[in-house]
């Protein structure tokens, strides 16, 4: 008896012990200027804040890119800032990303205009000009002169070339100036 006597005596000092450290810490946390304890009320209102913070205004823009299963172009949407200037740049960008999203890394050695024209001129050692059939090929080139053609109609062809050479790949050859894709004829 006088042991469980003492060992409930040694416990109950050690949980006294260690429920005065814990108040004793609390307490110089408190005191310390860099350390912020942040109630729930505190934290309710730091949401309120964010929710009322105007929201950035924003709008969808209809791209190609491939579809895993299928193979073919489908149609997708990506969402842009309002205020963002729609380039034949950042259509090709949007269009490459999401490719890559696809595991389909296409490099684009530049992207320039030219009249009534834009000209995608791709690096030679990724896809569409290597490592693809010649299904896959044309998804990538139906995908970029569609998405192109549909966002700027004031440049309705498109041409490919590879690193500004004609465009030459394992499966197709367009010459220099070859219109791949004329928006102008489709309608």
């Amino acid at each position: 008896m006088k042991n469980t006597t003492r060992k409930l005596t040694v416990i109950l000092v050690l949980f006294l012990m260690v429920l005065t450290t814990a108040c004793t810490n609390r307490e110089e946390v408190k005191k310390d200027p860099s350390v912020t304890i942040v109630t729930p009320s505190e934290e309710q209102n730091k949401e309120s804040v964010k929710s009322t913070v105007a929201p950035i205004a924003t709008k969808e823009i209809s791209i190609y890119t491939m579809n895993e299963n299928t193979q073919d172009v489908e149609s997708v949407s990506a969402v842009v800032n309002e205020d963002t200037e729609i380039t034949p740049e950042l259509i090709v960008d949007m269009v490459t990303a999401s490719l890559a999203e696809r595991l389909i890394d296409v490099r684009i050695d530049k992207v320039t205009t030219e009249k009534d024209t834009v000209i995608v001129s791709f690096d030679s050692d990724t896809p569409p000009v290597v490592q693809v059939n010649l299904n896959v090929e044309t998804t990538i080139l139906d995908a970029i002169a569609q998405s192109l053609v549909d966002n700027l109609p004031e440049y309705p062809k498109v041409i490919f070339r590879v690193k500004g050479k004609e465009y030459k790949s394992d499966n197709l050859t367009f010459g220099l100036n070859d219109v791949y894709l004329d928006g102008n004829k489709s309608k």
